[in-house]
């Protein structure tokens, strides 16, 4: 009666436009003073350090995200130097900026860690199994794909993959006959580990190896769905708008979205087309590898529910996005501080002539792993390429984590359940206390003390979601680098020749010299998931020099 006397009263109301609008603002004023008080004393992380303005609102992080682009990472490592090793980063998350908690937040599947949905989401594929939240369901997704990943099934795949090596060193010798034109490597090497995924994907690649530009529009696609993910996390109804309309209407007003979108579609009717073959003549495919979606639609691990083509269209993007980039941005700046520091060349090239006296010899991809100074390399190349700059955030839902700062007085700070927590690779592969020189490039530092470095190198994260194309994408490095660099010397950059002279070897083809690129060229100046150097540079060139 009570309840229904107040409505009466309040139709009764004759409110002006005025006092409307001046109701409602008290009443939002009202509700955002109770949420900012709730955040500020009475969340269940109230207790930890951090800017008050992150602890209110997201539209802290927003800022830095979206509106200066990328700077989100570098402003948590600020904070980190003002507040401690703990940090609130936003009303829900945690950031830990100690290294030595890695294992405590990434771990073995006895332990229940899942993702944020709100972090997942710039992915655009909430089915694929590197976007899926909840521990189990990744469990099942996961197990489905972990076999041909694994150490053993990638060595399977060194014909596949040496043959793309192969095929890229020729057409890079054939341009080099013609024009010493400079090159971005990036384009060449994305080439490179587009058609290695691909063909093993879906038995079929586009060979992008022999495409006249290296496929370079297929590159800058995928570059940027990477760099539109901050946006999409933040905005994701943007992504469902922009999904709704026609690929021609959304390229016209976001310039790269329509092809993009035309390269998920693509994956999608080639599962489709996969899928539509079983129980037929065309099932079996006359390959000498399995391929992923083939048998991935005829796993017996996976439910009917889990097989559709579009969650397997999702979780294709996802592998042909992450087995294209990451690695051949690790390749480009391999290639630049080899040039840049001859010594380090030399010091490789000596290597790989006694190792490989014929220099089209077939070498095992495990005694390639076991020369000491490519290995050196390889790992240096994976910690100054960071593989996913962003942080990676978890939440552990049945346990409080506890935080013991031992250089800081002792202290503890517990992380109820529920938490989001955090942690960037970024900072941690240029953590001083950690490598010495941190932001140059060392490859002895791993022949010198790899045994103790080696649980720092988190570029592949860890736990139950460690990175699933990291035996793939060492492979690959080591494959290329140790054939392109028996084959090629060195000779500094154009113009001069460096200060370290040149190393040229008989029976080289010719030197590669660097092209009116510097080290800035290779250093994250923004982290879109992935790290992007500074607006205005023209990529990682070089010269191949043809030995004539």
């Amino acid at each position: 009666m009570a309840i229904q006397n107040l409505l009466s009263g309040l139709t009764t109301l004759a409110l002006t436009p005025t006092q409307l609008a001046a109701l409602l603002s008290l009443l939002w004023l009202l509700y955002a003073l109770q949420l900012g008080v709730r955040r500020l004393y009475f969340s269940p992380i109230s207790h930890v350090p951090g800017p008050r303005l992150a602890a209110l609102t997201q539209l802290y992080e927003f800022y830095y995200d979206i509106v200066l682009g990328g700077q989100y990472t570098f402003k948590i490592i600020e904070l980190h130097r003002q507040y401690g090793p703990v940090v609130r980063i936003s009303p829900w998350e945690v950031h830990v900026g100690d290294p030595e908690f890695f294992s405590e937040l990434y771990t073995g599947p006895g332990r229940v860690r899942e993702k944020w949905g709100f972090y997942t989401q710039q992915f655009g594929s909430p089915e694929s199994a590197l976007a899926t939240v909840k521990h189990a369901h990744h469990k099942l997704r996961r197990a489905a794909l972990n076999p041909f990943f694994s150490t053993q099934t990638v060595r399977k795949l060194q014909p596949i993959i040496e043959e793309r090596v192969d095929a890229l060193l020729d057409r890079l010798l054939e341009l080099s006959e013609r024009s010493e034109e400079p090159l971005d490597v990036m384009y060449p090497f994305s080439a490179f580990t587009n058609d290695v995924i691909n063909e093993y994907s879906f038995a079929r690649s586009d060979h992008l190896i022999e495409d006249e530009t290296f496929g370079k529009v297929v590159t800058d696609n995928l570059l940027m769905g990477t760099h539109l993910g901050p946006m999409i996390k933040h905005m994701n109804w943007a992504l469902t708008l922009v999904n709704a309309l026609p690929e021609s209407f959304s390229g016209r007003f976001i310039p790269g979205w329509g092809g993009f979108l035309k390269m998920k579609n693509d994956i999608k009717d080639q599962i489709g087309e996969i899928k539509a073959t079983q129980n037929t003549e065309k099932w079996q495919l006359n390959v000498s590898h399995p391929t992923i979606f083939h048998d991935m639609l005829s796993s017996k691990l996976l439910p009917p529910a889990e097989k559709t083509v579009s969650r397997l269209a999702q979780d294709g993007q996802i592998l042909v996005q992450g087995g294209t980039l990451t690695t051949s941005w690790t390749l480009s700046l391999a290639v630049f501080h080899l040039l840049n520091r001859l010594s380090t060349l030399r010091r490789l090239r000596d290597e790989l002539f006694s190792a490989i006296p014929d220099r089209d010899a077939v070498v095992p991809l495990a005694e390639l792993e076991n020369l000491p100074y490519l290995r050196g390399v390889v790992k240096e190349a994976l910690r100054l390429g960071f593989g996913t700059s962003s942080r990676l955030a978890r939440v552990c839902p049945d346990e409080t984590l506890v935080y013991h700062d031992k250089e800081g007085g002792g202290g503890s700070v517990h992380l109820p359940p529920g938490t989001v927590i955090g942690m960037s690779t970024y900072k941690t592969q240029t953590d001083p206390r950690i490598y010495y020189d941190p932001f140059g490039f060392r490859p002895e530092r791993w022949v010198e003390d790899g045994e103790r470095l080696e649980k720092y190198l988190t570029v592949f994260c860890g736990g139950t979601r460690v990175c699933l194309g990291m035996a793939l994408a060492q492979a690959e490095l080591y494959l290329m680098l140790a054939k392109l660099f028996r084959r090629w010397g060195g000779a500094g950059a154009v113009d001069g020749g460096g200060k370290e002279g040149e190393d040229r070897r008989a029976g080289d083809v010719g030197v590669l010299r660097i092209f009116e690129t510097t080290v800035r060229d290779c250093e994250m100046a923004a982290d879109y998931f992935i790290p992007i150097p500074y607006k205005e540079s023209k990529g990682i060139r070089v010269v191949f020099d043809r030995q004539h």
